[in-house]
């Protein structure tokens, strides 16, 4: 019986180790970007060069998709070639575009990119400065983008929170339970 309960409380031991070393990244990674996005809201928050990114519409479908969840990274702009799907910030605005290059021209020294969205029927109207190029997008998670909402977020870390509190309270209570009957 006692052989049973050291099991136990060791895989209890394991199974809070394990939630606090998947939750603790989440919530730093969480809380950095939260706190870059109101440091500087014009800028989009990245963490260790990258930053991810809910898609709102459907522009680049089927590539991607609204609601997708998309990491995009920095990258030199030199490096970006036709075929690249880039997130851009068009010139006096907070939005972010994701487009792919159908271009890559200079004009006055500068890389100039000529985009469009896959499910478009014509490119962008305005070519693309290497300056307003955020970065190349890498990686898709399809539909993850409902989850990645703040709201969600938030919800779902609070729940897993609590979980984990009511199952340290229980096995606490366990325990004290069982040192008196011993």
């Amino acid at each position: 019986m006692k052989e049973h309960k050291r099991g136990m409380h060791l895989a209890g031991n394991i199974i809070g180790i394990v939630a606090i070393a998947i939750l603790l990244p989440i919530f730093s990674v969480n809380l950095t970007l939260i706190i870059k996005s109101y440091a500087q809201p014009s800028k989009v928050p990245t963490v260790f060069g990258v930053a991810p990114l809910v898609v709102q519409t459907g522009s680049m479908d089927p590539a991607i998709k609204a609601n997708d969840l998309i990491f995009i990274k920095k990258v030199d702009t030199a490096t970006l070639k036709v075929g690249d799907i880039i997130a851009f910030q068009p010139v006096g605005s907070a939005t972010v575009v994701t487009h792919r290059i159908i271009e890559v021209y200079e004009e006055d020294g500068a890389a100039m990119f000529r985009t469009k969205g896959d499910w478009n029927n014509t490119p962008d109207i305005t070519p693309v400065h290497s300056t307003q190029v955020v970065g190349l997008c890498f990686h898709r998670i399809e539909g993850a983008g409902k989850l990645a909402q703040p709201k969600v977020t938030v919800l779902v870390v609070s729940v897993l929170v609590v979980l984990l509190l009511l199952y340290d309270l229980l096995r606490h209570y366990r325990n004290n339970r069982n040192e008196k009957n011993a």
